[in-house]
């Protein structure tokens, strides 16, 4: 009886594996069929993100004006920059509840959507089929790093599944889980190999995005 039994079971795990490396191989060929329109649509999302809070800091869309910060030398030089351009209204709230919260709620969403439909989209795994150039630093993880608190639960539960299946890398994985603690649980950093640099409160700051090989 015990025999049969373990039998059974090893069927039904043998069955069940099988399944689920079935759905993976059609997630990846679906995904490589549609990276075109995926890629599209990501990097307008990325694009309209980085816009808008480069616009919080610098008061510009103007790519020529705000790389021509960024690349500055002096530190000093960015930052009285960026002071002497403070608004003089409420404009940065308005810009914050009316654009980029709704935004940031919309692109988690759609890479929800994704990744439940083909796969996270790493940007590893973006690039084995996409051989078009891609914008400077973009990555579509910004998304679920920009994403509010309504939706960590959801996006932990992506998070697992994907760097367990292999879609999402350590980088990915260990940036997504310490926003997802509340930016909290810096071991989600130091178990992934995540730089940073921790304030006076242990609390990571300036942290240092690394690509997974």
């Amino acid at each position: 009886m015990k025999k049969k039994l373990l039998i059974l079971i090893l069927i039904g795990f043998t069955l069940t594996s099988c399944y689920s490396q079935k759905k993976i191989d059609v997630k990846e060929k679906q995904f490589e069929q549609k990276i075109d329109t995926i890629v599209e649509e990501l990097k307008f999302n990325y694009e309209f993100d980085q816009a808008l809070r480069e616009y919080i800091i610098y008061k510009t869309f103007d790519k020529a004006v705000t790389d021509s910060i960024e690349n500055l030398e002096n530190e000093k030089g960015r930052q009285n920059y960026i002071f002497s351009r403070n608004f003089k209204s409420d404009l940065a709230k308005r810009i914050w509840k009316e654009f980029i919260h709704p935004s940031d709620d919309k692109f988690t969403e759609r890479l929800i959507a994704i990744s439940d439909s083909v796969g996270y989209p790493s940007l590893k795994r973006i690039k084995k089929y996409y051989k078009t150039d891609l914008p400077e630093e973009f990555n579509p993880t910004i998304f679920f790093v920009h994403s509010r608190e309504k939706y960590w639960e959801k996006i932990n539960e992506i998070a697992e599944r994907e760097f367990k299946n292999g879609n999402m890398g350590k980088c990915d994985y260990g940036y997504i889980r310490w926003h997802t603690s509340g930016r909290k649980e810096n071991k989600y950093l130091d178990e992934n190999g995540i730089k940073y640099v921790a304030n006076s409160k242990g609390r990571a700051v300036y942290i240092q995005t690394c690509e997974d090989e």
